[in-house]
């Protein structure tokens, strides 16, 4: 996709205003890209405003993991419309090869976004208690929005592994998709309980 039509070009109003528009893209892939990606901004924050206020080794690491890592979820956004963009094209041409390739990679991208959401979401449970008690909110609302993307884009595959012709295709997504949902749960569980 070209930075012209990227997601990370457009005004947040715009992008708002294409989500909410009657045509395929963006979607709940981009949409669940975008939302990990500030969640995981929101966890940057609570680590960056600890640090300041005093050094702790394992905290500066996790500011640099949270560092590296942020942008990743968001690219995710243009992958997604790209892909579904190629598997209507594809559709639409009646090009029967061209759209099950088309189909594997509209399963594949929000796949790995969810797998990116998952190291997002490690790097939050780790950071939570490493905050400020004062920003720990961020973190928090960062971990839950950050879940929210990669349920997002798990409710993506279930949508499109349907396009998948080949059953143990289908199955692979399919397990794929509840292991890392049963993941994503379990870790921003064990946020929630460390926090009460």
């Amino acid at each position: 996709m070209s930075d012209s039509a990227s997601v990370w070009t457009q005004r947040l109003a715009e992008f708002r205003a294409a989500t909410a528009a009657r045509q395929p893209t963006p979607g709940c892939g981009a949409a669940g890209a975008v939302t990990a990606d500030i969640g995981l901004a929101l966890v940057l924050k609570g680590l960056r405003i600890s640090e300041a206020h005093g050094s702790d080794p394992v905290r500066h690491e996790l500011l640099q993991a949270a560092e590296a890592l942020l942008g990743r979820p968001g690219a995710f956004a243009d992958d997604d419309m790209q892909a579904f963009d190629d598997y209507l094209s594809a559709a639409r041409h009646g090009e029967v090869e061209n759209k099950q390739a088309a189909a594997r990679q509209a399963c594949a991208v929000p796949l790995a976004l969810a797998h990116c959401c998952l190291e997002a979401l490690e790097l939050a449970v780790d950071a939570w208690p490493r905050t400020d008690p004062i920003v720990q909110s961020d973190v928090h609302a960062g971990a839950v929005l950050i879940h929210a993307g990669l349920s997002a884009a798990l409710i993506n595959v279930d949508a499109d592994m349907t396009s998948l012709e080949d059953p143990s295709a289908q199955d692979q997504a399919g397990r794929t998709r509840r292991r890392l949902q049963s993941e994503g749960d379990a870790l921003l569980r064990r946020l929630v309980d460390s926090g009460k």
